[in-house]
Formats: structure tokens, C-alpha cells, sequence
């Protein structure tokens, strides 16, 4: 039988007006926010499995030149390349400073923007993170000695086991579940601005509780045509719909209680969309450029809201983003590069506004993606991976160094699953829990939050985060 609670968020889903009127469906009766203790995350999806191999590249010449053994013909196509992409040869990479465990390593030149934070000491990278139930070597793999995540070469059960660990069609996401911990941070009514997504629906932000408030990239909310006469036929009606909403729940003798619990809700969600088109409207945008790309608009906007965060009366936040193209079978050393230049310039700039904003110690920004990809090639580009590294940027990253474990570029070593497709050795659950403890969940609400938290070492990432 379908509970209240179960009944309002499929009733909010299936909604034309869903999106940006999707709200929160706990209590409302929050504390007013501390936004001088504001604290948000941003997470950065990169549709399609981005490749970490051709991100954080082997740069001392032995590794290197295994490296570039394994990946001749990749880079060949690459030196050829039509879009005139400078090529992954040792010579033309970006070193990062420093040393991990006796290895150098650098990035591709694209990805200069990162690189720079990177060696201030504003950017960190974890490796070989990815989705795990309990630690897990080769030989285990093998034997099926241990669980192991279902479905892992899917796009959409990858996706979906990253950002909520369980395949396609689970209910909440970690985000989401942090969101839930941390709405009472934000002030009444407007927990609806806990979780944010500039990229549509996403699993990583549904809650038990709370649900995305879902903005659009060019600033405007992704729900503006309650106000439009597009659905309702005129402006007159609209307004004249938008009372009923609003006063039903109070003024309807018969009403039931779920239709009650509806209109008010609805109310309450109007009334947070034309609070944040009010906000958005005035003065108070960070002055930094973006990249006039989808993802850098995404970024933008996430700017302007956090740049409005005390008329929003907001605490704590998680947002997110998304950036598509990464599942590169094909031409990977043509399209590759030009998406990691995307990602490292939209990236750079948030990071900029945050110091622009005096607040880039209180705002984590970290990549995820559905998997990695093979280390060894398929015809002009790489197939489904497992493990992944990825990138934190902010001013509370303990930066300039790499955490977690880069596997060497070679095969059949104990994280190796086949073809160069890593075993992760940092699970999402520990990633995350970092994350959240920087965020300020306990251990015990992170237990709450992380399925398989609990299975591992959680001071595996100790110091990345201050």
C-alpha cells in the first residue's frame, strides 16, 4: 500500500510542473540557517566513463614509456589528429609537482586550468575509485571470493550503482541522503534549496526527504510556465491557478488529506520559485567569465545561487552538474581532448568565483563518472572500465598530491580485472564518507547515508579535506 509520503513524490514526479517545484517533504520547522558556517558540495558527472588513463598520464620516463607501449596506436591517432590537439608524448605533457610513491605523473595539456590549482595546492586527485561492496583484489575477482557490484558495464546500472549503490531504478542517492541529514542547517521554508540540480533529474540528489530543486542553465528556473501561457492558456488563468494551489489545502472543506498535503506543498514550492527568480534578478553575480558551454553555464548558475546564499537563507548545500561525450569507443583522440579542455576551464572558473566570493574554502567541488575505461585500445578509442581517478578542487583540499592508488600502466597486476580495467581500491562509500565528513556528518549519519561505508577503512583518504 502507498504511504503519504510515497504518494506526494510520485505524485511530484509524474507532474508536468515537476522540477524546479520539486521540494523537500520532511519538516519545515528547521532552524534559521548559519550562513557564516556555509558549507556546499558540487559534484561533477561525467557522462559516459570518462578516461582516467588519458588524465593522469605516467610522466617519469619509465612508466611513461610502458605507458606509451600500451597506448601507441591511441596516440598516433592523436599526433594525427584533424582538430590539431596536442598529443599525449611525454614532451607535451603538463608535469604536476611532486612525487607519488617514487612515480611522476602529469596531465594532458587541455587540462592546463587544473593543472595550476593542482601544483598551488588547490586540487587533489583520488585513484581508483569506484563502486565496491567490500575490498576486493584480482585473485578474489577471479574466484568470486567476494561480492562484487551487478551490472558494472552498463551505462545507466554504473551510473546509478555510483551515485545511489544500487543499479538502474534505485530510490535515493547518496547526495541525496546527505541532503536529508543536513536539511535542518538551512531555514524554514527554504530546505526546498538543500539539493540543487543545474543538470535535470538525477538519482545522486533524491532523498528519503528531500528532492532536487532543479534550475536551468541560463539562470531561470527549469519551472517558469506556471507563470507562462503555454499551460494554463493565458496569464489571467495562471494566476488565478496558482491561488488555488496555494489556498486549497486551507479553504477546501472535502479535500483530502493527501490533496491537503499537495496543495500546500505546491504552495510552498511557488513560493521558493519566485523567491530564487527574485534573488537571481538583483544585483550580486560573481564577476568571473565561464566557458560559454553547457557545463560552464551550469557551473554559472550554481555560482549565482551560492553568490545569494543568505536571501536564500542556506547553510548547507549539494549540487549538481553534468557533462556528457565521455564514452569514447570511438575517436577518442579527437573528441577526448576537447572535453577535458571543457571540463577544466568550467572548473577553474567556479573555483575562481568561490575566491571571488571569499568562500573557496567552503565549497568542494569533485568529478564522478559512470566507470573508467580500459587501459589497452579498441580500434580509435578505449571500452568500459571499472575503476577511475578523480579530481576535488577547492580551498579546503589539501592539494598538490595524489591519494588513494594509481595502479602502474601494465596488466594482470592485483588490480587489474582484464585489459587494463581497474579494481578499485578506494570505494565510492570512502570517497564519499570524506566528503561528508567534511560536510559535517557524523560517522554514524554517514553509516546512515553509505551502504557499505562501514566495510572500510575510512581514514583511507585521511587529510584530503581540512
Amino acid at each position: 500500500m502507498i504511504n503519504r509520503r510515497d504518494f506526494l513524490k510520485r505524485s511530484f514526479a509524474t507532474m508536468g510542473v515537476a522540477g524546479g517545484l520539486a521540494t523537500n517533504f520532511a519538516s519545515f520547522n528547521a532552524f534559521a540557517a548559519d550562513t557564516s558556517d556555509y558549507k556546499a558540495l558540487v559534484c561533477v558527472f561525467l557522462g559516459g566513463g570518462m578516461d582516467g588513463h588519458d588524465v593522469l598520464i605516467p610522466y617519469d620516463q619509465s612508466t611513461n614509456l610502458d605507458y606509451e607501449n600500451i597506448r601507441e596506436r591511441l596516440l598516433s591517432r592523436l599526433d594525427n589528429s584533424p582538430e590539431g590537439y596536442a598529443s599525449r608524448r611525454r614532451e607535451n605533457l603538463l608535469p604536476l609537482d611532486g612525487e607519488f610513491e617514487g612515480r611522476q605523473f602529469a596531465f594532458p595539456q587541455e587540462m592546463r586550468a587544473l593543472q595550476e590549482l593542482y601544483n598551488q595546492g588547490d586540487m587533489a586527485v583520488v585513484g581508483n575509485v569506484g563502486p565496491l561492496i567490500e575490498p576486493l583484489i584480482r585473485a578474489q575477482f577471479l574466484s568470486g571470493a567476494r561480492r562484487v557490484p551487478p551490472r558494472l558495464g552498463s551505462h545507466n546500472d554504473a551510473s546509478s550503482i555510483w551515485m545511489a549503490s544500487a543499479p538502474e531504478g534505485a530510490r535515493a542517492g547518496w547526495g541525496g541522503r546527505f541532503g536529508d541529514i543536513m536539511v535542518a542547517a538551512n531555514a524554514n521554508p527554504n530546505a526546498t534549496f538543500t539539493s540543487v540540480s543545474a543538470a535535470g533529474r538525477s538519482i545522486f540528489l533524491t532523498g528519503e526527504d528531500v528532492q532536487a530543486f532543479e534550475v536551468d542553465s541560463a539562470g531561470a528556473l527549469g519551472v517558469t510556465h506556471l507563470n507562462s501561457t503555454d499551460v494554463l492558456g493565458s496569464n489571467v488563468f495562471a494566476s488565478h491557478y496558482d491561488a488555488i494551489l496555494r489556498d486549497a489545502g486551507q479553504t477546501a472543506e472535502g479535500l483530502s488529506l493527501y490533496g491537503k498535503d499537495m496543495s500546500q506543498i505546491m504552495g510552498r514550492a511557488i513560493d521558493a520559485n519566485s523567491l530564487l527568480n527574485a534573488q537571481l534578478a538583483g544585483s550580486g553575480d560573481p564577476t568571473t567569465i565561464f566557458p560559454t558551454t553547457a557545463l560552464g553555464s551550469q557551473f554559472n548558475v550554481i555560482a549565482r545561487m551560492i553568490a545569494r546564499r543568505q536571501g536564500l537563507g542556506v547553510g548547507r548545500q549539494i549540487f549538481f552538474v553534468k557533462a556528457g561525450g565521455f564514452d569514447t569507443h570511438r575517436n577518442q583522440g579527437d573528441d577526448l581532448p576537447g572535453r577535458q579542455l571543457d571540463v577544466a576551464n568550467s572548473m577553474r572558473a567556479f573555483y575562481d568565483a568561490m575566491v571571488e566570493l571569499n568562500l573557496a574554502d567552503q565549497v568542494t567541488t569533485f568529478t564522478a563518472s559512470d566507470f573508467g575505461r580500459t587501459l589497452s585500445v579498441s580500434g580509435s578509442g578505449t571500452d568500459h572500465g571499472w575503476g577511475n581517478h578523480h579530481m576535488v578542487v577547492g580551498g579546503a583540499v589539501n592539494g598538490g598530491q595524489i591519494y588513494g592508488d594509481v595502479p602502474p600502466p601494465a596488466f594482470d597486476h592485483d588490480y587489474d580485472m582484464g585489459r587494463g580495467r581497474l579494481i578499485p581500491k578506494i570505494s565510492v562509500d570512502q570517497y564519499a564518507g570524506t566528503l561528508g565528513r567534511w560536510f559535517g556528518l557524523s560517522d554514524g549519519e554517514l553509516l546512515d547515508a553509505l551502504p557499505a561505508y562501514g566495510n572500510f577503512d575510512v581514514t583511507a583518504l585521511e587529510g584530503l579535506l581540512s
